[in-house]
């Protein structure tokens, strides 16, 4: 005991010196602490648990609204290989009479080449058009070099 007595008189000023250090440190903290949770309950009208729960049911809500979100971005991409994403168009000249590259051949593809070819013949003195349809990327028609090319042109 008298071992403990010595050694407190000895560095007791020390000691002293590092509790009052560290109730300085924890004063700080607590005023700092005190100021952020003030900020947060706006001036104590708020309890935590009550903050706590509204952040709870926050979270919860933007998981549901992350969940919806997910499912509706799956439903597009299902979707998105038979929309119409692919074209490709040929224009050219089949009449020597007509001037200009009137005429066209307008491939319409989704992902799955499947889709319609439409073609205008334009002449001086008429005007036709012509719609095939492609599956896989061929016609059970016979298409002509344009509608082939503008075949190519949408799935390249």
């Amino acid at each position: 005991m008298a071992v403990l007595i010595s050694i407190f008189n000895q560095y007791g000023a020390y000691f002293f010196v590092a509790l009052l250090i560290a109730d300085v440190v924890l004063a700080v903290w607590v005023f700092l602490m005190r100021r952020t949770m003030k900020k947060i309950f706006r001036a104590g009208t708020m309890d935590i648990e009550r903050v706590i729960l509204e952040i709870h049911d926050k979270q919860n809500a933007e998981a549901k609204s992350l969940e919806q979100t997910a499912n509706r971005v799956a439903v597009l991409e299902s979707a998105l290989p038979k929309d119409i994403r692919k074209v490709g168009l040929v224009r050219y000249n089949p009449f020597s009479d007509a001037g200009g590259d009137q005429s066209f051949a307008l491939a319409l593809l989704n992902d799955h080449k499947d889709g319609i070819v439409l073609s205008s013949l334009y002449g001086r003195e008429m005007n036709r058009v012509y719609a095939k349809l492609i599956e896989k990327g061929a016609s059970k028609y016979q298409l002509s070099q344009e509608e082939l090319q503008a075949i190519e042109k949408a799935m390249a």
